[in-house]
């Protein structure tokens, strides 16, 4: 629910901790707990890390601010204990371009070409029902698709939008896809499982500006990663060379970014003080997220009209089903075969026999164990497609939450101007935004990241 006027600062009165002037006082702390830095950067996700390396090499000093017990954000690698075989579950694939081979290079990180399937076999079913959908061919991108992205360019690497902005990109995307007849594509733009979501309510906007150029050029052969197949590997070195400059576990509780930025930290080792030059935003900056730091009003009213998706990733075992085939959820009921939610999306098989990565959409947030009994159901409806499977009981090794996931706003807000007020936050009251707030992929966000470098660095 949208907050804004009275409504919003009286919210934000009750949510927030109060701390005396003086909990940002260097002489209340232990020298110990007192971190002076040129730079705090919060979120050490794919643009967290790679703003913070990028800095370090320009010789300034930084606090990384995370608060899972690692870095690298949707990047997750479950390591099988059997075999040694590292199986990314969340993030795949990167887009071949020079900054990104820079990026692992960087980091003492051999790449390979690589493709997002690991199987030829894909396998359509309905999961809610347990039906194949029969004589259902691989969907792929037409002419019709490609003509209708070119003709919003400033989608490609951003959302830097026109006013007025164009009605067509505020409609939903089936309505879209009806009004301009896209009917050759329309399977594969709602075949795209990384999209969370009711993908027939998303609106055409957000759809453009994932299905880009570059995550087409990517599906067509120009995607690399990790030599070794462990994309996490890239953030386990960037941890190391970081070393006592990030901060694991820990979240920002209080914030005054009156002059220097002074943050106070709760880490596992009790309250840090975090005085800063500037302050680097790179986690999702919704609401929820950014209260803890001072926001002004318009701050507030910019930022409370961002709302995220929930969207879950794992590993399971034990699930008694062949390893050569993804199973792709594909609704027999729904228009354009969308898959029902809350359901899991795929289910594909990794390179560790007997294990498999799930995602899973939902529209509104899950337990951990609602998203397991979710998955666990589609898993024995497929067991009874399979003259081989087992009944097999499923076993859960790995889990991930992605929420907020794919940071979006209102037709409304859109119209009103949301991202003209977002991108002119850039640099206000010392603070930057380097998240996923306009582009998706890590391979873009590490490009527009080192874009936004030179502006940080002349802020200080």
């Amino acid at each position: 629910m949208r907050l804004n006027g009275p409504i919003l600062t009286a919210s934000l009165t009750l949510t927030l901790p109060c701390f005396a002037i003086s909990s940002y006082d260097i002489e209340s702390y232990n020298q110990k707990d007192v971190i002076q830095r040129d730079i705090a950067v919060i979120g050490g996700g794919a643009s967290g890390t790679y703003v913070s390396i990028g800095l370090r090499d320009l010789n300034k000093s930084i606090a990384v601010i995370e608060r899972s017990s690692q870095l690298g954000g949707n990047t997750r690698t479950y390591l099988d204990p059997k075999t040694g075989v590292p199986i990314n579950y969340a993030l795949q694939i990167y887009h071949d371009d020079a900054i990104t081979r820079k990026f692992f290079a960087r980091l003492n990180i051999s790449v390979a070409t690589t493709s997002f399937n690991l199987s030829t076999a894909p396998v359509y079913v309905d999961f809610l029902t347990g039906k194949p959908l029969l004589n259902y061919t691989i969907p792929v991108i037409g002419d019709d698709y490609l003509r209708e992205l070119h003709k919003y360019p400033y989608l490609e690497d951003g959302i830097n939008l026109p006013q007025p902005v164009p009605a067509d990109l505020l409609l939903t995307t089936q309505d879209y896809v009806k009004k301009f007849n896209l009917q050759d594509s329309a399977p594969a733009i709602f075949d795209t499982p990384a999209i969370p979501g009711n993908l027939l309510e998303t609106l055409m906007l957000y759809t453009f500006n994932d299905l880009n150029t570059l995550f087409l050029s990517e599906e067509a052969g120009a995607a690399i990663n990790n030599a070794d197949g462990d994309n996490s590997e890239l953030y386990r070195n960037a941890l190391t060379e970081l070393g006592t400059d990030v901060l694991l576990n820990s979240t920002v509780i209080s914030a005054n970014r009156t002059g220097d930025v002074k943050l106070i930290v709760k880490t596992p080792t009790g309250n840090k003080l975090v005085i800063a030059k500037q302050l680097v935003v790179a986690m999702p900056p919704v609401l929820e997220n950014m209260i803890p730091f001072g926001l002004n009003l318009r701050e507030r009213g910019i930022l409370s009209q961002l709302s995220g998706k929930p969207y879950y990733s794992g590993v399971v075992q034990n699930i008694g089903l062949p390893d050569d085939h993804i199973y792709k959820n594909r609704a027999a009921g729904t228009a354009f075969h969308v898959p029902t939610l809350p359901g899991a999306i795929l289910l594909n098989p990794t390179g560790a026999p007997g294990l498999f990565y799930y995602w899973f959409s939902s529209e509104t947030r899950l337990s951990q164990a609602e998203v397991k009994g979710g998955m666990r159901d589609a898993i024995k409806k497929l067991q009874k497609l399979e003259p081989s499977a087992t009944t097999a009981e499923p076993e859960f090794v790995a889990f991930h939450d992605h929420y907020p996931f794919h940071l979006a706003v209102s037709p409304e807000d859109i119209r009103n101007g949301f991202y003209d007020a977002m991108y002119a936050l850039q640099g206000y009251r010392n603070t930057w935004y380097v998240s996923s707030l306009f582009v998706i992929g890590s391979s873009q966000l590490w490009n527009n990241t080192a874009a936004m470098l030179p502006r940080i660095v002349a802020a200080l």
